[in-house]
């Protein structure tokens, strides 16, 4: 006898919750649907360049930076003001995402003046005006003064998308378990790629990191600290992990308690990440995934006693 959909779905989840998987419903403005298909074709095409555990680790992702756009979006405060004003235009700011997409997102190209956007889109100036702060608020476009000037495309700004993120975060009182649970799991789909895609150029940016980092002790700030692991965010090639990654380092140094213990506790500390970072380098280099994925977990295990 054939299930019915909730048979088969209530199937399918108890099949992936032994797998070890778990459900995570995901809201989204409905001017997103084709950006979310749109990524999960991309995961979906990643997922054969790449071993099952890798991708498997790394598959909310996608879902998790649609979340996070729709926090930094400001919704909540969206679905407060005036509904019928805000939902045109929200769907005015995806008609004007889809088309910066589709012209590759070429930052200071002019999109047209208030008076041109008003026309083409056939919205009232008040609708404009809601969506341009929109557009703003997350660096999509931005307006142009002067003569010429309008609407362009901006280039998006990582860092306040990053703030945001972990400000939320912040308020959902993530732990320092949690922190060094999700930074283990993203760190070491960064070493993976890495290992897959690293490149003479990418080889010769450790090796100058490395050199780099020789010269720390304990007195070096958290972005010294830390750089090795940007460095293996851009390496990697993966935007949205490269971004997750980045809030979780500032979560788990916002949480630890290096900066207020004594200079030879922080010398000592930083001893042994710039001995693990050499290492872990070397075995990028060699393409030595496994020794890599080892190292950076003992490194990560390092961590737990210096967060609060």
């Amino acid at each position: 006898m054939p299930k019915t959909t909730a048979e088969r779905v209530a199937s399918f989840r108890a099949r992936k919750k032994s797998e070890g998987f778990t459900t995570v419903s995901v809201l989204i403005p409905t001017q997103d649907t084709e950006l979310f298909m749109e990524l999960a074709a991309q995961r979906r095409k990643q997922r054969s360049e790449l071993p099952e555990s890798d991708f498997a680790s790394r598959q909310w992702l996608a879902a998790v930076a649609l979340h996070a756009r729709a926090l930094s979006t400001g919704g909540e405060q969206v679905a407060n003001g005036h509904r019928q004003g805000m939902s045109q235009a929200e769907a005015l700011v995806g008609e004007i995402m889809k088309r910066i997409y589709q012209l590759g997102w070429p930052v200071g190209l002019p999109l047209g003046s208030q008076s041109d956007l008003m026309q083409e889109y056939r919205v009232s100036r008040a609708v404009l005006r809601q969506a341009i702060r929109l557009l703003e608020h997350d660096s999509i476009a931005m307006v142009q003064r002067g003569a010429g000037g309008g609407l362009v495309v901006a280039r998006p700004d990582m860092q306040a998308t990053t703030r945001a993120i972990k400000v939320y975060l912040e308020y959902a009182r993530i732990g320092p378990s949690e922190i060094l649970a999700t930074r283990q799991t993203l760190e070491a789909a960064t070493v993976s790629l890495v290992v897959a895609r690293l490149n003479q150029e990418g080889e010769q940016r450790l090796r100058d990191q490395i050199a780099t980092e020789a010269g720390l002790d304990g007195r070096a700030d958290a972005d010294e600290l830390l750089q090795f692991h940007f460095l293996l965010g851009e390496l990697c090639g993966d935007a949205a992990l490269r971004l997750f990654t980045s809030v979780v380092l500032q979560l788990a140094d916002a949480h630890s308690t290096f900066h207020f213990r004594s200079l030879h506790d922080r010398n000592a500390v930083v001893k042994r990440v710039k001995h693990l970072h050499a290492r872990i380098a070397e075995a990028l280099i060699a393409r030595d995934k496994e020794q890599a994925l080892a190292l950076m977990d003992h490194y990560i295990g390092g961590i737990k006693a210096w967060l609060t």
